[in-house]
């Protein structure tokens, strides 16, 4: 190795840090140094210092205890294209505002009626599926469709029909996440202010979005007639922002969740089949799901839930301190990055028991001991708002799978399927593929 290349590799490193490793590989990086970590893990992301956190303690300090110490991390400014001000990003009264109209739109009674509209999008594509029994059928493209005319249902109380308008809202919003899952950890994202061609994709991504809930806010309903009030206030980016995050935060990260549920199911014929009685047993007559029996289907929330604990699609997120902080005997000194890690959080061995296997039977015999153990939708008021809401749309989807199909795995066992880490958990960048076939006789489902 020559002088200029070592200076060079020397010069890199005191500019990155962790940087690249961490980029290269970011759930092996973050398994690497925060599995087994009972204190805050100092690294350096970039030219400031940073800490992973995968300890409860270190996720209650920062997120209940001492969170008027900590702000949205510097990395998620760079969702601010595609999210604006929506409440992933922002901080201060517009997002205070914006939290609090939105719960209306979560309370029971409208979220029993969103659900209702999500449980017809549902059985309609149970419908469709049953009509090519035996397809094989590519899991992420399957659930990303699926979900993302749920969330549109769920939270706007609208139908997409329209399946030219369907695809034009998923197609946009898968290249909007690679984009920013691409270049989350890139010092600079040139394509934002070059003429690159993923540049002007990612652009007409959003701009296809926004044509959409222009068009969805014209009669607003459920979440975006919650929102409405603050126009007056904050001007109708409000409703740009807070629909456009909500439909991308909802539909993509429910399908990740999916594809690890439904390969779950396919790698668990036992667990299927448990889940299989226990919906039977409840369904009524005319063999429909409906919001409230979601809510009476322990083992199938028990999976859902344990999938969860495994392939948490928020498997990380990031906070700066805004003041210096001592977690767990760490001095934290302001101005530092903090990322915190439920994928690592989950694995603890101290925490849990065989911590890689798929055990839902984990959740059957009570919650954690420790409530920061698991956090697959953050902890504190920035709690995902969408979490009653994902976790019955994911109960539905593994009904609706159990009772229609049986479900053949195709791409290997699921411990050998390794997820993306980009700004969610990715399904395997290789895909994974099922075959379903129609199960005789088959039970109405719509």
């Amino acid at each position: 190795m020559s002088v200029l290349t070592r200076l060079r590799d020397t010069a890199r490193r005191a500019l990155l840090g962790d940087l690249p490793a961490f980029a290269a590989d970011p759930i092996g990086f973050v398994e690497h140094h925060g599995i087994g970590a009972n204190a805050p893990v100092a690294l350096r992301l970039g030219p400031k210092p940073a800490f992973l956190i995968s300890h409860p303690a270190g996720f209650q300090r920062v997120l209940v205890e001492n969170r008027d110490a900590y702000g949205k991390g510097a990395e998620q400014a760079r969702l601010r294209p595609l999210f604006g001000d929506g409440m992933v990003t922002a901080n201060g009264p517009r997002w205070e505002a914006a939290r609090q109209a939105a719960k209306a739109a979560f309370s029971q009674s409208r979220l029993n009626h969103g659900l209702e509209l999500a449980l017809c999008v549902l059985a309609q594509e149970a419908g469709r599926l049953a009509g090519n029994d035996g397809a094989e059928v590519d899991l992420h493209s399957l659930m990303g469709r699926l979900t993302m005319r749920m969330v549109v249902a769920a939270l706007f109380h609208e139908r997409l029909e329209n399946g030219d308008s369907a695809d034009a809202i998923y197609q946009a919003g898968c290249v909007a996440h690679r984009h920013l899952s691409l270049s989350m950890w890139r010092l600079v994202d040139l394509d934002l202010h070059l003429p690159t061609r993923q540049g002007r994709a990612f652009r007409a991504a959003i701009a296809e979005m926004e044509r959409q809930i222009a068009d969805f806010a014209q009669a607003p309903k459920g979440f975006l007639a919650a929102l409405h009030p603050l126009v007056a206030e904050y001007g109708p980016a409000v409703m740009r922002d807070e629909a456009i995050t909500a439909l991308v935060a909802g539909f993509e990260t429910t399908a990740t969740a999916g594809c690890w549920l439904a390969y779950a199911l396919a790698q668990r014929p036992e667990l299927a089949a448990g889940l299989r009685q226990e919906v039977e047993e409840r369904l009524p007559a005319d063999g429909e799901l409906r919001p409230a029996l979601l809510r009476d289907l322990p083992r199938t929330r028990a999976l859902v839930q344990e999938v969860l604990r495994l392939y948490p699609s928020a498997w990380w997120f990031a906070r700066t301190a805004l003041a210096d902080d001592i977690v767990s005997g760490v001095h934290i000194p302001k101005g530092a990055s903090i990322l915190l890690c439920p994928w690592a959080l989950h694995r603890q061995p101290s925490l849990w028991v065989a911590p890689l296997d798929l055990k839902p039977g984990r959740f059957l015999e009570g919650a954690p001991a420790d409530k920061f153990a698991y956090l697959p939708f953050g902890a504190g008021p920035r709690a995902c708002i969408g979490a009653q809401l994902a976790t019955a749309e994911l109960t539905a989807l593994a009904a609706m799978l159990v009772t229609t199909f049986d479900i053949q795995a195709l791409s290997g066992p699921l411990a050998a399927q390794v997820p993306e880490g980009g700004i969610t958990l990715g399904a395997p960048r290789a895909g994974m593929t099922v075959r379903l076939s129609v199960r005789q006789p088959m039970r109405k489902v719509a």
